[in-house]
């Protein structure tokens, strides 16, 4: 429900090896541009795609998500990696299955020497209701979102610093969500190593719309929960490593805090998630 966990696994992947795969640097997506060791924002039109399989494990602290999810069952499952940019006069779309925020609609308006502004749309929160899982039966439908707002990107050397502000626009929650992430890699012979941490703040509107329990359908199984707002954290490492000029295997690793305070909620199993997920894939 984090946008990190969510039904199946079309939760993690996605990155582009720029350098040895000749791939231009789009400034966008901290996830995909850490991998590809990116140094500043490129404001050329154009972009590229790829695709390809992996298999990843991952343990989910959402109730539901997948159904009949238990706290610290690990999940393992096949997915298909979709890793896709295209700019033209300032508008883009990206899609990186890897990522943390997977799909961005966004309109590049400021670019500096070693920084970018964009302003984003991307969904943050998926749809939690009987439909999507049986888990939910007896709970009040609680719609997916989507959030919009400025996304500040700075290049600092190996160093990439990314700010999320988002607003609620699709009438959902009405909430208000704060993120700061700071990346860096290295690069070891033809392997590029990366490292992720970043911290995500959801206004109470959010982790009340989504996690607490109000009379109308409280139970003995899913009590009255008032939830607070919340801090979330990631931390992520992982390699990506060009197998020819066209293919590309990448891994990772990535651990999500959720906080205890948020544990305290019925439909939320753990304050903690993990997932492992390798991938191999064709770019054309």
């Amino acid at each position: 429900m984090w946008r990190i966990f969510s039904r199946g696994f079309f939760y993690l992947s996605r990155c582009v090896c720029a350098g040895a795969l000749a791939v231009p640097a789009y400034a966008g997506d901290l996830s995909s541009d850490v991998r590809k060791g990116a140094s500043g924002p490129d404001t050329g039109d154009g972009g590229y795609f790829e695709i390809g399989m992996g298999m990843t494990s991952y343990t989910s602290p959402i109730l539901g998500t997948p159904e009949g999810n238990q706290k610290d069952e690990i999940h393992t499952e096949a997915f298909l990696d979709v890793n896709a940019r295209y700019q033209y006069r300032g508008f883009f779309a990206e899609l990186f299955s890897q990522s943390l925020e997977q799909f961005t609609l966004g309109y590049n308006f400021h670019n500096g020497v070693n920084w970018a502004i964009d302003w984003v749309g991307l969904a943050q929160h998926d749809e939690m209701s009987a439909e999507e899982s049986n888990d939910y039966r007896g709970l009040k439908r609680r719609r997916g979102d989507f959030m919009s707002g400025p996304r500040a990107t700075a290049y600092l050397g190996n160093y990439i610093v990314q700010l999320h502000a988002l607003t609620d626009i699709s009438n959902t929650h009405h909430g208000e969500l704060y993120s700061l992430k700071l990346a860096r890699h290295w690069q070891y012979r033809n392997w590029t190593i990366h490292g992720i941490v970043g911290a995500t703040y959801r206004s109470r509107q959010i982790t009340n719309y989504y996690f607490a329990i109000d009379e109308a359908e409280a139970s003995e199984k899913y009590p009255v929960f008032v939830a607070p707002s919340a801090v979330a954290y990631v931390g992520e490492l992982g390699a990506t490593y060009p197998l020819s000029e066209k293919w590309v295997f990448r891994g990772l690793i990535r651990h999500i805090d959720i906080g205890s305070e948020a544990e305290r909620s019925p439909l939320i199993l753990d304050n903690h998630g993990d997932m492992i997920a390798t991938s191999i894939s064709y770019v054309f």
